[in-house]
């Protein structure tokens, strides 16, 4: 191979060194160290001499322009803090390893050699320092006898991360299990470890089940994950039900050592169930022929949720005849009497409506009370007993 000779000065950093040009990049081979003409700054013979290099006025530009040309993507003043402080170890560039690249002179003046093999006959002592810039793990490694440097990637710094999404549905019906799941996304570039989800548990809800080994406290819910890959995602859920109507908040944590907690927040309505009682009465009884008696009927939405078109009728038996009803709105029509229909029984609320009757033939009269809604599938009814002689 010919070797352009205007290169020779540079080509001989390391020594005796052969060049190749391929339409990609170039490259160096290098058999041995030591040449004055060509070395980056003097020898180094402990790690007192590499940080007095790096923290000469004189050199560090030179140091800059070989980054400059290398097209290093750090920031050179963490090269020289790092050279002040860190722990410089002893190191061996081995036979046979390509840097990619290495310092050299030419007429002086800081060049830049890429890809350069060593290719001498024993491995290359010198020393070496690992530091960060611009969210890289990087290693500074300078052979001893010419302090030619070289910077290597290392990779991203170690970033640990987390996410958390909470999920529910908008709505539920009181009695039915609330379902709620918690989905942990490792965003870091490093894999979770240990990872510490919290569920705290509503006020008037427990738990009824949970995955992956959930355990339950009595107020809080909690999950470990040990190993959690990067970009991966867990999803955790809990079976709960609640005694109470109304809007259920939760508030979750995910957190390790290695990340501040993350919070994530969701809430569901649990609408509430109507439940109607029906009560009846007469008074007096037994009763006379041609007297009076009062059939009270009332009713009561004993549920959580309101019911809606609450219909309310008594069919008086035989026996007797219904006469009046203080209600406003009650229509007596023969034996039936027909109450206005309530558009909308409240949660815990109740209406209570009156009939007068008159016995009218000696017998045992059954009358009976029937309710209706929205909530029920079919109507209520009841009968009540009144003895008339």
């Amino acid at each position: 191979m010919k070797i352009n000779p205007y290169l020779m000065p540079v080509l001989l950093a390391f020594g005796l060194v052969v060049f190749a040009q391929t339409a990609t990049a170039e490259s160096h081979r290098a058999t041995r160290l030591g040449n004055p003409a060509t070395v980056f700054a003097p020898t180094v013979y402990s790690p007192t001499d590499l940080r007095a290099r790096f923290a000469s006025a004189e050199l560090q530009p030179d140091f800059a322009e070989i980054l400059r040309q290398w097209g290093w993507p750090g920031n050179v003043d963490d090269l020289f803090a790092a050279a002040a402080t860190n722990e410089i170890v002893e190191w061996q560039i081995a036979v046979g390893d390509t840097m990619p690249f290495m310092s050299s002179r030419e007429h002086g003046r800081p060049v830049c050699l890429r890809n350069v093999t060593w290719a001498g006959q024993d491995p290359i002592h010198a020393y070496a320092f690992t530091f960060h810039s611009n969210g890289r793990i990087w290693r500074c490694v300078t052979p001893k006898p010419c302090s030619n440097f070289f910077v290597e990637d290392l990779g991203p710094e170690p970033v640990s991360g987390l996410a958390l999404d909470c999920s529910v549905p908008d709505k539920v019906t009181m009695g039915q299990t609330v379902k709620v799941c918690l989905t942990v996304h490792d965003t870091g570039n490093v894999p979770g470890t240990n990872v510490s989800v919290a569920l705290p548990i509503p006020a008037t809800t427990y738990a009824l089940d949970t995955s992956d080994g959930g355990t339950v406290t009595h107020e809080t819910i909690n999950w470990v994950l040990t190993d959690l890959p990067v970009d991966g995602t867990k999803q955790l859920c809990a079976d709960l039900k609640t005694r109470r109507a109304g809007t259920l908040n939760f508030s979750a944590t995910a957190s390790s050592e290695a990340v501040t907690p993350v919070n994530s927040a969701c809430a569901t309505e649990v609408t509430g169930l109507p439940a109607i009682l029906l009560e009846k009465s007469d008074n007096p009884d037994p009763v006379a022929v041609g007297d009076t008696t009062t059939y009270t009927v009332k009713v009561t939405n004993q549920g959580s949720a309101d019911d809606a078109n609450v219909a309310i009728s008594i069919v008086v038996d035989s026996e007797l005849m219904p006469v009046s009803s203080e209600q406003p709105g009650a229509m007596i029509t023969g034996q039936t009497v027909t109450f206005p229909v309530v558009p909308a029984l409240g949660a815990k609320q109740a209406v209570t409506y009156t009939v007068l009757a008159k016995g009218v033939t000696a017998g045992n009269a059954h009358t009976k009370f029937i309710v209706g809604s929205q909530m029920l599938t079919s109507p209520l009814t009841a009968v009540e007993s009144t003895t008339v002689y």
